[in-house]
């Protein structure tokens, strides 16, 4: 799947990098936040859960020992399965929708695509053979799902009635992810022959072969976001060695290009609306030789280096991120036991109040006195008092004659983000063009001087 700060924050964030980039200038790098850790606990005694996809509502699901569940305001909830035996969750909208598998008894291998809503499940593939299994991978918001059976033959599911995708022409295909506009994704193979597939795009009726890196032979598409973004991986595998070096891309508008993932085994596991990715890379030094990673704005960056010390856990899979930047993500304790995570990212300090002055202006009339107010504003609002010194300065105007000097000290009040100085302005009747003079702000606690200095103009009004 594909949120408050985040939404807005990230979008906003998204756009300005977009509009810098077409004028030719770089965006600044904007560092990938720390994250609180949220264990989602298990069924039973047996500690094994995984984490498959979180929505903008901060509900995740995924599969606990052998039962699908929904994880939702800090309490889990078996979903049940068909027959009452094993099932597991692995996508969902933001209504709440989830889809997955289930098998229909404790005995049957095979597994059948279903749909939990409205506190009841659906078999999406009841006509399925015996011989056949199918499982659901993702639902948008449109109902609209899509499902795989038996490992090559990917479908839409649409209101009880099922549409093949086709393939590249190696007969089978596998869709992993659909947006909001119907878009989906996934692999198939382009040659019979071979099982190596290629990422795709299905829209339509139409599938779109996306290629591949260059040098690679075999690839996949993970995700797709609302603006038609993809990710996913493309590589190759060493036929004497069986090793794999695979490299995570981004596809949009024609173009695909590898993500700096510094691992010679990189898979890319979901993207959100603001073109933040997550996924998994091969590396040692932990209990998991695979290291959940989160790639912004031009940087990748290790999400175990972000997460708080002393939780006892490591991030191997990063499988989902939802446009708050919530990862639900599968972690490892030091006996290699599967833990379900939520990363939210953590809040940064509140920015430190700053206080300004602004300009006034005040007509100088003919007799007596006019008073120029100076207004100060405090942003953002503080719990504690803030206190300032000021001081009037000469410019064209001059205390004594046009304007009487002033100085001391204001104090704030909590609470307050404004507050006004007065400076007494001198009447005369005499033709002189306008005048101004200067109050400066100084020795600030509570907050720093952002705007230290408010001129006041004295308008002349004898003409």
């Amino acid at each position: 799947m594909t949120g408050s700060r985040s939404t807005a924050a990230l979008a906003r964030l998204a756009l300005t990098a977009l509009i810098l980039l077409a004028l030719g200038i770089e965006a600044p790098r904007t560092a990938a936040p720390p994250y609180t850790l949220t264990d989602l606990g298990t069924f039973g005694s047996v500690q094994s859960a995984q984490a498959a996809d979180v929505n903008d509502a901060g509900q995740v699901v995924g599969i606990a020992g052998n039962r699908a569940f929904l994880w939702q305001n800090g309490s889990k909830i078996d979903l049940g399965a068909l027959g009452g035996s094993a099932s597991s969750a692995q996508g969902l909208n933001e209504a709440g929708q989830i889809v997955g598998y289930s098998r229909l008894t404790t005995t049957a291998p095979a597994t059948h695509a279903v749909l939990w809503a409205n506190g009841g499940i659906t078999d999406l593939t009841p006509d399925l053979p015996a011989n056949q299994g199918a499982s659901a991978t993702a639902i948008n918001e449109a109902g609209q799902v899509t499902l795989n059976v038996s490992s090559n033959a990917a479908f839409l599911w649409q209101n009880g009635t099922r549409t093949p995708l086709g393939h590249l022409g190696g007969g089978s295909s596998w869709a992993s992810d659909i947006n909001d506009s119907g878009l989906i994704v996934g692999s198939s193979p382009t040659n019979p022959l071979t099982s190596l597939g290629h990422p795709f795009v299905w829209q339509n009726g139409v599938m779109s072969d996306l290629g591949l890196l260059a040098g690679d032979e075999d690839g996949g598409a993970a995700g797709i976001n609302a603006s038609g973004q993809i990710v996913g991986s493309s590589g190759r595998t060493d036929p004497e060695t069986y090793e794999s070096f695979y490299r995570a891309f981004i596809y949009f508008n024609g173009v695909m290009e590898p993500l700096p993932v510094p691992s010679s085994e990189v898979y890319a596991g979901d993207i959100n609306d603001a073109g933040v990715v997550v996924g998994s890379m091969r590396a040692g030094g932990a209990v998991s030789n695979f290291h959940g990673w989160v790639y912004m704005d031009g940087t990748v960056t290790n999400l175990n280096t972000l997460i708080p010390a002393g939780t006892g856990l490591h991030i191997a899979y990063a499988n989902a991120i939802n446009n708050a930047g919530q990862i639900a993500a599968t972690a490892f304790d030091a006996q290699g036991h599967y833990h379900a995570v939520l990363l939210t990212p953590a809040e940064g300090p509140e920015p430190a109040p700053v206080v300004s002055i602004a300009d006034a202006f005040v007509f100088e009339g003919n007799t007596g006195t006019q008073s120029a107010g100076f207004l100060l504003t405090i942003s953002p609002m503080t719990s504690s008092p803030v206190t300032v010194a000021y001081s009037t300065a000469d410019g064209t105007a001059l205390a004594g004659s046009d304007y009487n000097a002033a100085s001391g000290t204001v104090t704030i009040p909590a609470g307050r983000t404004t507050w006004a100085v007065y400076v007494t302005v001198r009447a005369d009747r005499k033709r002189e063009p306008d005048e101004v003079f200067y109050v400066n702000l100084s020795n600030a606690t509570g907050a720093t001087i952002a705007d230290g200095q408010g001129a006041g103009s004295i308008r002349n009004d004898d003409r």
